[in-house]
Protein backbone atom coordinates (compact mmCIF):
# COMPACT_ATOMS: atom_id res chain seq x y z
CA UNK A 1 0.00 0.00 0.00
CA UNK A 2 1.02 3.61 -1.15
CA UNK A 3 2.31 5.65 2.23
CA UNK A 4 -0.27 8.50 1.78
CA UNK A 5 2.14 12.01 0.81
CA UNK A 6 2.14 15.35 3.55
CA UNK A 7 -0.35 17.83 2.54
CA UNK A 8 0.88 21.48 3.18
CA UNK A 9 -1.57 24.32 3.95
CA UNK A 10 0.20 27.42 2.58
CA UNK A 11 -0.97 30.71 2.32
CA UNK A 12 -0.09 32.58 -0.52
CA UNK A 13 -0.91 36.01 0.45
CA UNK A 14 -3.42 38.50 -0.66
CA UNK A 15 -2.11 39.07 -3.97
CA UNK A 16 1.09 40.73 -4.68
CA UNK A 17 3.89 37.72 -5.26
CA UNK A 18 6.46 39.69 -3.34
CA UNK A 19 4.51 39.29 -0.68
CA UNK A 20 4.88 35.43 -0.19
CA UNK A 21 6.55 34.05 2.82
CA UNK A 22 9.85 32.52 2.21
CA UNK A 23 8.66 29.01 3.40
CA UNK A 24 5.74 29.39 0.17
CA UNK A 25 8.23 29.94 -2.38
CA UNK A 26 10.30 26.80 -1.29
CA UNK A 27 7.15 24.38 -1.10
CA UNK A 28 6.73 25.42 -4.73
CA UNK A 29 10.35 24.11 -5.50
CA UNK A 30 9.46 20.98 -3.40
CA UNK A 31 5.65 19.62 -3.66
CA UNK A 32 4.65 17.53 -6.31
CA UNK A 33 1.28 19.17 -6.95
CA UNK A 34 -0.06 22.28 -6.31
CA UNK A 35 -3.64 22.37 -5.48
CA UNK A 36 -4.70 26.55 -6.01
CA UNK A 37 -7.73 28.68 -5.11
CA UNK A 38 -8.99 30.57 -7.87
CA UNK A 39 -8.77 33.61 -6.28
CA UNK A 40 -4.71 32.85 -6.36
CA UNK A 41 -4.03 34.94 -9.28
CA UNK A 42 -1.55 34.53 -12.23
CA UNK A 43 1.28 36.41 -10.89
CA UNK A 44 1.54 34.05 -7.42
CA UNK A 45 0.83 30.82 -9.92
CA UNK A 46 3.87 32.09 -11.75
CA UNK A 47 6.16 31.90 -9.29
CA UNK A 48 5.58 27.76 -9.40
CA UNK A 49 8.30 25.96 -11.49
CA UNK A 50 6.91 24.80 -15.10
CA UNK A 51 7.24 20.91 -13.82
CA UNK A 52 4.86 20.92 -11.30
CA UNK A 53 1.49 20.07 -11.47
CA UNK A 54 -1.52 22.30 -11.21
CA UNK A 55 -4.54 21.71 -10.04
CA UNK A 56 -7.21 24.28 -10.14
CA UNK A 57 -9.58 23.31 -6.69
CA UNK A 58 -11.63 24.92 -4.22
CA UNK A 59 -14.11 27.88 -5.02
CA UNK A 60 -13.98 31.64 -6.08
CA UNK A 61 -15.13 33.97 -3.18
CA UNK A 62 -18.48 33.19 -1.47
CA UNK A 63 -20.15 30.83 -4.06
CA UNK A 64 -23.88 31.12 -1.71
CA UNK A 65 -23.69 27.61 -0.99
CA UNK A 66 -23.07 24.95 1.66
CA UNK A 67 -19.99 22.76 0.69
CA UNK A 68 -20.01 19.36 1.29
CA UNK A 69 -16.30 18.30 1.82
CA UNK A 70 -13.19 19.11 4.31
CA UNK A 71 -10.22 19.22 2.26
CA UNK A 72 -11.24 19.31 -1.68
CA UNK A 73 -10.86 15.58 -2.84
CA UNK A 74 -8.63 16.04 -5.40
CA UNK A 75 -6.10 16.95 -2.60
CA UNK A 76 -6.93 14.07 -1.02
CA UNK A 77 -6.70 11.68 -4.10
CA UNK A 78 -3.20 13.57 -5.09
CA UNK A 79 -1.75 12.96 -1.18
CA UNK A 80 -3.61 9.21 -1.17
CA UNK A 81 -1.66 8.36 -4.16
CA UNK A 82 1.93 8.75 -2.71
CA UNK A 83 2.48 12.76 -4.00
CA UNK A 84 3.76 16.10 -1.98
CA UNK A 85 0.68 18.30 -2.39
CA UNK A 86 0.82 22.28 -2.00
CA UNK A 87 -2.70 23.20 -1.17
CA UNK A 88 -2.32 26.86 -1.91
CA UNK A 89 -4.79 29.50 -0.25
CA UNK A 90 -5.54 33.11 -0.97
CA UNK A 91 -4.49 35.32 1.91
CA UNK A 92 -4.07 33.39 5.24
CA UNK A 93 -5.52 29.49 5.63
CA UNK A 94 -6.35 29.78 9.22
CA UNK A 95 -8.63 33.16 8.69
CA UNK A 96 -12.01 32.30 7.22
CA UNK A 97 -10.24 29.49 5.48
CA UNK A 98 -11.88 26.49 6.24
CA UNK A 99 -9.03 25.18 7.86
CA UNK A 100 -10.46 23.27 11.15
CA UNK A 101 -13.10 21.05 8.39
CA UNK A 102 -9.79 20.99 6.30
CA UNK A 103 -7.53 19.59 8.56
CA UNK A 104 -9.81 16.98 10.28
CA UNK A 105 -11.04 15.46 7.15
CA UNK A 106 -6.90 14.75 5.81
CA UNK A 107 -6.26 13.58 9.69
CA UNK A 108 -9.22 10.85 9.17
CA UNK A 109 -7.63 9.85 5.97
CA UNK A 110 -4.30 9.10 7.79
CA UNK A 111 -2.50 12.40 5.81
CA UNK A 112 0.36 13.77 7.26
CA UNK A 113 -0.05 17.76 6.97
CA UNK A 114 1.93 21.15 7.53
CA UNK A 115 0.60 24.37 7.11
CA UNK A 116 2.27 27.57 6.80
CA UNK A 117 0.75 31.30 7.59
CA UNK A 118 0.25 34.32 5.03
CA UNK A 119 -0.49 37.57 5.19
CA UNK A 120 -3.79 37.95 5.43
CA UNK A 121 -6.15 39.99 2.93
CA UNK A 122 -6.66 42.55 5.62
CA UNK A 123 -3.59 43.38 6.76
CA UNK A 124 -2.51 43.53 2.86
CA UNK A 125 -5.52 45.45 1.89
CA UNK A 126 -4.73 48.10 4.92
CA UNK A 127 -1.36 48.76 4.20
CA UNK A 128 -1.70 49.02 0.46
CA UNK A 129 -4.57 51.48 0.98
CA UNK A 130 -2.34 53.82 2.80
CA UNK A 131 -3.91 53.51 6.75
CA UNK A 132 -3.05 51.07 9.71
CA UNK A 133 -5.40 48.94 11.38
CA UNK A 134 -4.42 50.20 14.62
CA UNK A 135 -3.52 53.78 15.54
CA UNK A 136 -3.06 55.85 18.68
CA UNK A 137 -5.86 57.38 19.74
CA UNK A 138 -8.24 56.27 16.84
CA UNK A 139 -8.14 52.20 17.02
CA UNK A 140 -6.06 49.97 19.69
CA UNK A 141 -7.95 46.73 18.33
CA UNK A 142 -9.35 44.98 15.56
CA UNK A 143 -12.02 42.46 15.09
CA UNK A 144 -12.39 39.97 12.35
CA UNK A 145 -15.59 39.52 10.76
CA UNK A 146 -17.28 37.15 8.46
CA UNK A 147 -19.95 38.66 6.12
CA UNK A 148 -21.69 36.00 4.48
CA UNK A 149 -24.65 36.27 7.17
CA UNK A 150 -25.22 38.78 10.01
CA UNK A 151 -23.82 37.67 13.36
CA UNK A 152 -23.61 38.80 16.68
CA UNK A 153 -19.78 40.05 16.50
CA UNK A 154 -21.49 43.43 14.22
CA UNK A 155 -23.55 43.84 17.12
CA UNK A 156 -20.94 43.64 19.68
CA UNK A 157 -18.79 45.80 17.72
CA UNK A 158 -21.01 48.40 17.55
CA UNK A 159 -22.51 48.71 21.05
CA UNK A 160 -18.79 49.43 21.61
CA UNK A 161 -19.36 52.82 20.80
CA UNK A 162 -16.19 54.98 20.22
CA UNK A 163 -13.77 52.54 22.29
CA UNK A 164 -14.73 50.02 19.16
CA UNK A 165 -11.63 49.91 17.27
CA UNK A 166 -11.65 48.66 13.35
CA UNK A 167 -13.89 45.90 12.38
CA UNK A 168 -12.49 43.94 9.38
CA UNK A 169 -15.61 42.20 7.32
CA UNK A 170 -14.51 39.24 5.42
CA UNK A 171 -16.74 38.67 2.50
CA UNK A 172 -18.71 41.03 3.33
CA UNK A 173 -19.49 43.57 0.38
CA UNK A 174 -22.24 41.78 -1.06
CA UNK A 175 -24.68 42.49 1.97
CA UNK A 176 -22.96 45.39 2.63
CA UNK A 177 -25.45 47.71 2.79
CA UNK A 178 -27.76 45.15 5.24
CA UNK A 179 -24.44 45.42 7.77
CA UNK A 180 -23.99 48.96 7.21
CA UNK A 181 -27.88 49.07 8.18
CA UNK A 182 -27.34 46.95 11.34
CA UNK A 183 -24.45 48.90 12.64
CA UNK A 184 -26.63 51.94 12.69
CA UNK A 185 -28.91 50.72 14.13
CA UNK A 186 -27.15 49.46 16.83
CA UNK A 187 -25.43 53.26 17.22
CA UNK A 188 -22.06 53.60 14.89
CA UNK A 189 -22.56 57.37 13.40
CA UNK A 190 -23.40 57.17 9.84
CA UNK A 191 -20.31 59.11 9.26
CA UNK A 192 -18.07 56.47 10.35
CA UNK A 193 -15.29 55.95 7.54
CA UNK A 194 -15.63 53.12 5.57
CA UNK A 195 -13.29 51.46 3.08
CA UNK A 196 -13.94 48.62 0.53
CA UNK A 197 -10.95 47.72 -1.23
CA UNK A 198 -11.04 45.34 -4.15
CA UNK A 199 -8.25 42.95 -5.47
CA UNK A 200 -5.86 43.75 -2.40
CA UNK A 201 -2.43 44.66 -3.37
CA UNK A 202 -2.55 43.53 -6.81
CA UNK A 203 -2.34 45.45 -9.80
CA UNK A 204 -6.14 46.37 -10.27
CA UNK A 205 -6.16 47.19 -6.16
CA UNK A 206 -9.03 50.36 -5.98
CA UNK A 207 -10.68 51.54 -2.82
CA UNK A 208 -13.78 53.05 -2.33
CA UNK A 209 -13.49 55.71 0.30
CA UNK A 210 -17.11 56.18 1.97
CA UNK A 211 -18.83 56.05 4.98
CA UNK A 212 -22.05 54.45 6.49
CA UNK A 213 -24.36 56.02 5.54
CA UNK A 214 -23.70 55.86 1.64
CA UNK A 215 -21.65 52.69 1.46
CA UNK A 216 -24.75 50.82 0.94
CA UNK A 217 -25.62 53.11 -1.81
CA UNK A 218 -22.28 53.00 -4.02
CA UNK A 219 -21.03 49.33 -3.70
CA UNK A 220 -23.12 48.18 -6.45
CA UNK A 221 -21.33 50.42 -8.67
CA UNK A 222 -18.06 50.20 -7.39
CA UNK A 223 -18.52 46.16 -7.61
CA UNK A 224 -16.85 44.47 -10.77
CA UNK A 225 -16.73 41.73 -9.64
CA UNK A 226 -13.14 41.61 -8.00
CA UNK A 227 -12.59 39.81 -4.66
CA UNK A 228 -13.36 42.74 -1.94
CA UNK A 229 -13.13 43.76 2.02
CA UNK A 230 -14.88 46.08 3.68
CA UNK A 231 -13.06 48.07 6.48
CA UNK A 232 -14.82 50.19 8.93
CA UNK A 233 -13.16 52.70 11.61
CA UNK A 234 -11.64 55.68 12.15
CA UNK A 235 -8.38 54.54 10.93
CA UNK A 236 -9.77 54.50 7.17
CA UNK A 237 -9.14 57.85 7.32
CA UNK A 238 -5.72 58.26 7.55
CA UNK A 239 -5.34 57.05 3.84
CA UNK A 240 -5.13 60.26 1.85
CA UNK A 241 -1.81 61.43 4.63
CA UNK A 242 -0.32 57.74 4.00
CA UNK A 243 -0.73 56.41 0.95
CA UNK A 244 2.23 55.76 -0.21
CA UNK A 245 1.27 53.98 -3.41
CA UNK A 246 0.32 57.06 -4.52
CA UNK A 247 4.28 58.15 -5.73
CA UNK A 248 4.71 54.72 -7.47
CA UNK A 249 4.93 55.60 -11.36
CA UNK A 250 4.07 51.77 -12.35
CA UNK A 251 1.39 51.11 -9.99
CA UNK A 252 -1.75 49.85 -11.35
CA UNK A 253 0.39 48.69 -13.99
CA UNK A 254 0.98 44.35 -14.87
CA UNK A 255 3.87 43.44 -16.74
CA UNK A 256 3.86 40.02 -18.88
CA UNK A 257 7.84 38.92 -18.80
CA UNK A 258 9.60 36.81 -20.79
CA UNK A 259 13.57 38.17 -20.35
CA UNK A 260 16.51 38.14 -18.57
CA UNK A 261 16.70 41.61 -17.72
CA UNK A 262 15.92 40.96 -13.85
CA UNK A 263 17.48 44.12 -12.80
CA UNK A 264 14.56 45.97 -14.61
CA UNK A 265 12.11 43.72 -13.69
CA UNK A 266 13.04 44.60 -10.33
CA UNK A 267 13.00 48.38 -10.93
CA UNK A 268 9.61 47.74 -12.23
CA UNK A 269 8.32 46.30 -9.10
CA UNK A 270 10.16 48.39 -6.70
CA UNK A 271 7.69 51.39 -9.09
CA UNK A 272 4.89 49.35 -7.75
CA UNK A 273 4.07 47.07 -11.05
CA UNK A 274 3.34 43.67 -10.82
CA UNK A 275 5.62 41.29 -13.04
CA UNK A 276 3.58 38.08 -14.10
CA UNK A 277 6.90 35.68 -15.38
CA UNK A 278 4.47 33.27 -16.86
CA UNK A 279 6.20 31.92 -20.41
CA UNK A 280 7.27 28.06 -20.21
CA UNK A 281 10.06 27.65 -22.24
CA UNK A 282 10.62 23.94 -23.52
CA UNK A 283 14.47 24.05 -24.15
CA UNK A 284 15.34 22.25 -27.52
CA UNK A 285 18.79 20.62 -28.15
CA UNK A 286 21.11 21.73 -30.83
CA UNK A 287 20.79 19.76 -33.90
CA UNK A 288 23.22 17.02 -35.37
CA UNK A 289 24.59 19.95 -37.79
CA UNK A 290 25.27 22.62 -34.84
CA UNK A 291 26.29 19.87 -32.85
CA UNK A 292 28.95 18.53 -34.77
CA UNK A 293 30.29 22.38 -35.67
CA UNK A 294 30.22 22.35 -31.57
CA UNK A 295 32.78 19.63 -31.41
CA UNK A 296 34.82 20.88 -33.92
CA UNK A 297 35.33 23.96 -32.66
CA UNK A 298 38.31 24.83 -30.11
CA UNK A 299 36.09 27.83 -28.28
CA UNK A 300 32.87 28.74 -27.97
CA UNK A 301 31.38 32.36 -26.93
CA UNK A 302 27.69 31.98 -25.47
CA UNK A 303 25.29 34.86 -25.30
CA UNK A 304 22.94 34.29 -22.61
CA UNK A 305 21.82 31.71 -19.93
CA UNK A 306 20.11 29.83 -22.66
CA UNK A 307 22.89 29.33 -24.67
CA UNK A 308 24.74 27.57 -21.57
CA UNK A 309 21.34 25.14 -21.03
CA UNK A 310 21.30 24.23 -24.24
CA UNK A 311 25.27 23.44 -24.29
CA UNK A 312 24.84 21.34 -21.07
CA UNK A 313 21.96 19.73 -22.05
CA UNK A 314 23.56 18.64 -25.54
CA UNK A 315 26.41 17.09 -24.02
CA UNK A 316 23.99 15.49 -21.58
CA UNK A 317 21.93 14.69 -25.08
CA UNK A 318 24.92 13.18 -26.29
CA UNK A 319 26.84 11.73 -23.80
CA UNK A 320 29.46 13.96 -23.65
CA UNK A 321 30.99 14.17 -19.76
CA UNK A 322 31.77 17.87 -18.49
CA UNK A 323 35.26 16.99 -17.73
CA UNK A 324 35.97 15.68 -21.05
CA UNK A 325 35.36 19.18 -22.48
CA UNK A 326 37.67 20.69 -24.65
CA UNK A 327 36.87 24.30 -25.40
CA UNK A 328 37.81 28.13 -24.87
CA UNK A 329 34.79 29.24 -23.02
CA UNK A 330 33.68 32.69 -22.66
CA UNK A 331 30.64 34.24 -22.26
CA UNK A 332 28.87 37.41 -21.83
CA UNK A 333 27.41 39.04 -18.19
CA UNK A 334 24.27 36.61 -18.16
CA UNK A 335 26.12 33.01 -19.66
CA UNK A 336 29.22 33.81 -17.03
CA UNK A 337 27.17 33.55 -14.10
CA UNK A 338 25.01 30.94 -15.47
CA UNK A 339 28.26 28.99 -16.11
CA UNK A 340 29.62 29.81 -12.69
CA UNK A 341 26.47 27.76 -10.94
CA UNK A 342 27.32 24.95 -12.97
CA UNK A 343 31.21 25.43 -12.08
CA UNK A 344 32.54 26.20 -14.73
CA UNK A 345 34.73 29.40 -14.78
CA UNK A 346 34.48 31.83 -18.05
CA UNK A 347 37.86 32.77 -19.93
CA UNK A 348 38.52 35.88 -22.15
CA UNK A 349 37.06 35.62 -25.28
CA UNK A 350 39.27 34.69 -28.33
CA UNK A 351 38.57 36.15 -31.90
CA UNK A 352 38.02 32.84 -33.73
CA UNK A 353 35.32 31.71 -31.10
CA UNK A 354 32.26 29.89 -32.29
CA UNK A 355 29.16 32.03 -31.01
CA UNK A 356 26.41 30.09 -29.46
CA UNK A 357 23.27 32.51 -29.10
CA UNK A 358 20.00 33.97 -30.76
CA UNK A 359 21.79 34.94 -33.77
CA UNK A 360 22.05 33.90 -37.63
CA UNK A 361 25.60 35.16 -38.27
CA UNK A 362 28.20 33.18 -40.36
CA UNK A 363 29.70 32.36 -36.69
CA UNK A 364 26.75 32.12 -35.14
CA UNK A 365 24.81 28.90 -33.78
CA UNK A 366 21.04 29.56 -32.28
CA UNK A 367 21.51 27.84 -29.24
CA UNK A 368 18.48 30.03 -28.36
CA UNK A 369 15.81 28.63 -29.78
CA UNK A 370 12.99 26.71 -28.22
CA UNK A 371 9.15 26.27 -27.71
CA UNK A 372 7.13 28.77 -25.58
CA UNK A 373 3.54 27.88 -24.00
CA UNK A 374 1.43 29.94 -21.95
CA UNK A 375 -0.19 28.39 -19.06
CA UNK A 376 -3.49 27.05 -18.56
CA UNK A 377 -4.96 29.52 -15.97
CA UNK A 378 -5.83 32.94 -16.80
CA UNK A 379 -3.59 35.72 -17.72
CA UNK A 380 -3.84 39.52 -16.75
CA UNK A 381 -4.78 41.58 -19.16
CA UNK A 382 -1.17 43.34 -19.35
CA UNK A 383 -0.26 46.85 -20.69
CA UNK A 384 3.33 46.39 -21.15
CA UNK A 385 5.32 42.81 -22.30
CA UNK A 386 8.78 43.19 -21.83
CA UNK A 387 10.77 39.95 -24.57
CA UNK A 388 14.16 38.52 -25.48
CA UNK A 389 12.99 36.06 -27.72
CA UNK A 390 10.94 36.28 -31.08
CA UNK A 391 9.71 32.44 -29.98
CA UNK A 392 8.21 34.33 -27.04
CA UNK A 393 6.31 36.65 -29.31
CA UNK A 394 5.10 34.23 -30.91
CA UNK A 395 3.73 32.77 -28.86
CA UNK A 396 2.12 35.40 -26.95
CA UNK A 397 0.44 36.80 -30.73
CA UNK A 398 -1.21 33.49 -30.62
CA UNK A 399 -3.36 34.53 -27.80
CA UNK A 400 -5.97 36.67 -27.47
CA UNK A 401 -3.32 39.21 -25.12
CA UNK A 402 -3.06 42.41 -26.40
CA UNK A 403 -0.28 44.29 -24.69
CA UNK A 404 0.05 48.30 -25.55
CA UNK A 405 3.51 47.96 -25.58
CA UNK A 406 6.43 45.28 -26.33
CA UNK A 407 9.88 46.36 -25.34
CA UNK A 408 13.00 44.29 -26.28
CA UNK A 409 16.41 44.76 -27.03
CA UNK A 410 16.26 42.36 -29.98
CA UNK A 411 15.01 44.59 -33.09
CA UNK A 412 14.01 41.73 -34.90
CA UNK A 413 11.62 41.19 -32.10
CA UNK A 414 10.57 44.76 -32.08
CA UNK A 415 9.89 44.84 -36.21
CA UNK A 416 7.99 41.71 -36.29
CA UNK A 417 5.28 43.01 -33.42
CA UNK A 418 5.27 46.52 -35.11
CA UNK A 419 4.42 44.42 -38.46
CA UNK A 420 1.58 43.08 -36.54
CA UNK A 421 0.10 45.82 -35.63
CA UNK A 422 1.62 46.16 -31.96
CA UNK A 423 3.37 49.07 -30.42
CA UNK A 424 6.79 47.80 -29.68
CA UNK A 425 10.34 49.68 -29.54
CA UNK A 426 13.63 48.81 -28.81
CA UNK A 427 14.42 48.36 -24.64
CA UNK A 428 17.32 50.89 -24.16
CA UNK A 429 19.63 51.13 -21.65
CA UNK A 430 18.61 54.82 -20.53
CA UNK A 431 15.19 53.10 -19.85
CA UNK A 432 13.62 53.81 -16.18
CA UNK A 433 10.19 52.93 -14.96
CA UNK A 434 9.47 56.65 -14.90
CA UNK A 435 10.35 56.64 -18.53
CA UNK A 436 8.45 53.32 -19.08
CA UNK A 437 5.73 55.37 -17.68
CA UNK A 438 5.82 58.04 -19.86
CA UNK A 439 5.44 56.35 -22.88
CA UNK A 440 2.21 54.27 -21.81
CA UNK A 441 0.65 57.15 -20.90
CA UNK A 442 1.59 58.52 -24.29
CA UNK A 443 0.21 55.47 -25.89
CA UNK A 444 -2.87 55.73 -23.89
CA UNK A 445 -3.70 59.37 -24.84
Amino acid sequence: MTKPGTVFLVGAGPGDPGLLTQRAVELMQYCDVVCYDLLVGAAILSQIPADKELLPVGYRGYCGTSIEYGMHPEVVEQALAGKTVLRLKAGDPFIFGRATEECRCLTYHGIDYQVVPGISASLGAAAYAGFPLTSNGMASDVTFASGHQTSKTLSNWAALGQSSGTLVIYMGAKKLNTHAQLLMSKGKSSDTPVAVISAATGANQRMLSSTLGEVGDQIDLFDNGDPMLVIIGEVVSLSPELNWRNDLPLRGYQVLACTQEQSLLQQIKLAGAVVVESFIKHQQLLNDADWQRVLAADALHLVGADSVCTLIRSCIANKLDMRKWHWHLSGDQAATESLAKAGVIAAERLEQALVLSNGVGANEIDAASGRYQLPDYELPDAKLAILDDIKALECLLATELCPDLILSRCPELVKTAQNRGYSARVLLATDTPLAIRACLMDLAA
